[in-house]
């Protein structure tokens, strides 16, 4: 196998215009969606949400295979169906495609953002909100990390709507509330540093 020298960003941007082509809306997440938020950090994968389910997710495992993917298509079918996501293999590059499994999907479609960088390349990226919330969901050490540093630069993040969309899913007594209050009340900026 010849393993092709590409960044993250670059292939996102190459699996972007692939789903813009084939009209599947999509928005980029994790790492590459928190550096357009304001804090880049580095990474080897690319973590895609994609916007479709039924018969539009064969479309999109046909768009991947299109871009020479390594993906076995009744494997991806079966994580697709069992766990709402499907991984792919893009010369040596890992490839996390999300599909609309829970009910908050369709919020991260509405509010994802459209940006243009100073190439003049333009894509879909999840907002720093609906960011937010999903790393609160996964609720891991280094998502907890991002969020911190999240929280600090973001002056305008909505906070509120962030600790809405969690006790909505997980409840109010949740122990993601309690994390989710003390990286605002330590790490959100002051009113006069606003």
């Amino acid at each position: 196998m010849q393993v092709i020298e590409r960044s993250a960003a670059e292939a996102a941007q190459l699996i972007a215009a692939a789903l813009e082509q084939a009209g599947l809306p999509y928005a980029i997440g994790d790492a590459l969606a928190l550096a357009v938020a304001g804090v880049p950090r580095g990474t080897a994968d690319v973590d895609v949400n994609l916007f479709v389910s039924g018969d539009r997710i064969g479309e999109a495992i046909a768009t991947f295979a299109g871009l020479g993917m390594n993906l076995d298509v009744d494997d991806v079918k079966v994580q697709a169906r069992d766990r709402g996501m499907f991984i792919a293999r893009w010369n040596g590059m890992r490839i996390d495609v999300i599909l609309p499994s829970i009910p908050f999907s369709g919020e991260a479609e509405r509010t994802r953002v459209r940006m243009t960088d100073a190439s003049g390349w333009s894509g879909w990226f999840l907002s720093a909100e609906a960011l937010s919330v999903f790393k609160l969901l996964f609720f891991r050490g280094k998502d907890m990390v991002d969020l911190e540093r999240l929280v600090a630069v973001r002056h305008e993040l909505d906070h509120a709507y962030v600790r809405r969309a969690i006790v909505d899913m997980m409840g109010d007594d949740d122990p993601r509330i309690t994390r989710w209050d003390d990286i605002v009340s330590r790490f959100a900026p002051s009113a006069g540093d606003a």
